[in-house]
């Protein structure tokens, strides 16, 4: 049978296969963001919340027809090598959790840790920073809501800039049905993060939609805090007031810092981790694993339903505004 004509190699290569060496692996080149872009959404596959299809995880809000799921975020695509650290250092997670539980006299439970890094298929999966919780955006808000985003950040003044990793720690969701393994962040020299969350917020108050890291039902992940004996302290809250018009707003100032927040999440859980867990997560040195060049950020992204806009920092950004919620940008 004649060799496959899709499948050729050099004879170079066929020499090192006979002398039982092989040529160093090259990383392929990364693919453009547009295309993570094109596939951001996943296919539904029932009307329903039916958690078998994703895990065993649970919707947090029911699905309403005319209601547009959206987020907005800072992206990361990490290499191929970037990834593998990364998985290394999920295994790195794992190996030190049953080292400990071995040392115990009566072991603890292990939680299934899932990586966040590839789809069932293998491709590597763009990570994140939230910059907004899961927001239900009205069908007619789409448009007013996009341009009143822009508008925000532009007058944020937030231009293109860096970030690194800071630590590694275990925490769980508002409702307590899932924990994730972040990648907490240096605060940046220009305090980017904390200008363009007040910059969402901003937009997601004027429509009335819940904002991210004030404490309010259903927020984010939000890192508990562990008293001494091991045991849960009580999580910190913000208090709201009501606007004039009824919408809400954080009572503390708009200068909150919130940097202990950010964060990229590269696994997830269904059980809750012991404190012994979270605690050894948290003494992970990630430096020893991880070795990412400050990570650039030159635009924010806002999905709203399957479409995936483009917000630009900078000068840049009044462009995309006049580009209308039709434009691909």
């Amino acid at each position: 049978m004649s060799p496959n004509p899709l499948v050729s190699y050099s004879d170079s290569e066929s020499d090192h296969e006979e002398k039982g060496t092989k040529e160093p692996r090259n990383e392929l080149p990364p693919l453009p963001a547009s295309f993570h872009d094109l596939y951001s959404a996943n296919a539904r596959t029932s009307t329903t919340d039916d958690p078998s299809l994703h895990g065993g995880r649970k919707r947090a809000i029911p699905h309403i027809e005319g209601n547009w799921p959206s987020h907005v975020y800072l992206e990361w695509i990490p290499s191929q090598t970037e990834s593998e650290q990364l998985h290394q250092l999920i295994e790195t997670v794992k190996e030190a959790i049953e080292k400990l539980n071995k040392e115990r006299i009566k072991p603890l439970p292990i939680p299934d840790i899932t990586p966040s890094l590839r789809s069932p298929l293998g491709a590597s999966l763009p990570l994140h920073i939230s910059l907004s919780r899961t927001l239900h955006i009205k069908t007619d808000d789409r448009e007013a809501f996009l341009e009143t985003l822009r508008g925000r950040i532009r007058k944020s003044s937030v231009h293109p800039f860096e970030i690194r990793f800071a630590n590694l720690k275990w925490v769980p969701n508002y409702e307590r049905n899932r924990w994730f393994l972040l990648l907490g962040i240096e605060k940046p020299p220009g305090d980017e993060l904390n200008r363009l969350l007040e910059a969402c917020n901003a937009a997601c108050s004027d429509y009335r939609y819940p904002e991210l890291y004030v404490g309010g039902k259903g927020d984010g992940p939000m890192e508990d805090d562990i008293n001494e004996d091991g045991s849960r302290a009580k999580r910190r809250r913000m208090s709201s007031t009501t606007k004039p018009n009824g919408s809400k707003e954080a009572s503390v100032p708009m200068s909150t810092d919130r940097s202990e927040y950010f964060h990229i999440s590269i696994a997830w859980n269904l059980v809750e981790p012991a404190p012994e867990y979270v605690e050894l997560v948290r003494d992970i040195a990630i430096a020893e694993t991880v070795q990412v060049p400050p990570i650039s950020f030159t635009a924010v992204k806002a999905r709203i339903g399957n479409t995936v806009h483009n917000i630009r920092l900078g000068k840049a950004a009044s462009a995309d505004r006049r580009a209308g919620i039709l434009g691909l940008g």
